[in-house]
């Protein structure tokens, strides 16, 4: 059996997240890349498999601070030996697919191929609405939601996924 870790970061206690505008505060972030630095080395010297993290944007409020997943994969990466880093995951829709193909790749060369990759359609329609007007002009759809926003969502991932599998295994990447 394997076993991975998955981090939602966030800044700071309760009280602290509370009393406004965590998302601002450095000391906030730099105490979190230390306490996540803690777990990921005594989980690398445990023997666990990953570790990932998911996307989120524009959460000043100090919830979900992962705007980057491959970013913090690489700098946890680099304090670690063996355990894998990866993402759970990017949002395709909300992405240009022939960069995410070649920040993994980058990161998978990196860290000594230890990078693994995760992908998800977008929910939170507050980030994902304005990050995907210049990539695909869609929506962020609810896991419940069954229409035509759900629709378009839908075919953005899977344009996107078919794009990235096409990059890390074609030699020369043609689409459409």
């Amino acid at each position: 059996m394997k076993a991975s870790l998955f981090y939602l970061p966030t800044l700071g206690s309760r009280r602290e997240i509370e009393s406004g505008l965590a998302g601002m505060r450095p000391e906030l972030y730099q105490r979190m890349l230390s306490e996540i630095s803690e777990h990921v080395r005594l989980a690398d010297d445990l023997g666990y498999d990953s570790v990932s993290f998911t996307e989120h944007h524009f959460h000043i409020e100090g919830f979900e601070v992962s705007n980057n997943p491959v970013l913090l994969d690489l700098y946890f990466a680099m304090q670690t030996k063996r355990i894998r880093v990866g993402q759970l995951g990017i949002v395709l829709p909300a992405s240009n697919p022939i960069r995410v193909a070649e920040d993994i790749a980058m990161l998978d060369q990196m860290t000594g191929g230890r990078a693994c990759a995760g992908f998800a359609r977008g929910y939170q329609r507050r980030w994902v609405d304005t990050m995907a007007q210049q990539t695909h002009g869609i929506h962020g759809a609810l896991p419940h939601q069954h229409d035509e926003i759900d629709a378009a969502n839908r075919a953005a991932f899977e344009e996107c996924f078919a794009i990235i599998k096409k990059a890390w295994t074609e030699p020369m990447l043609t689409y459409r």
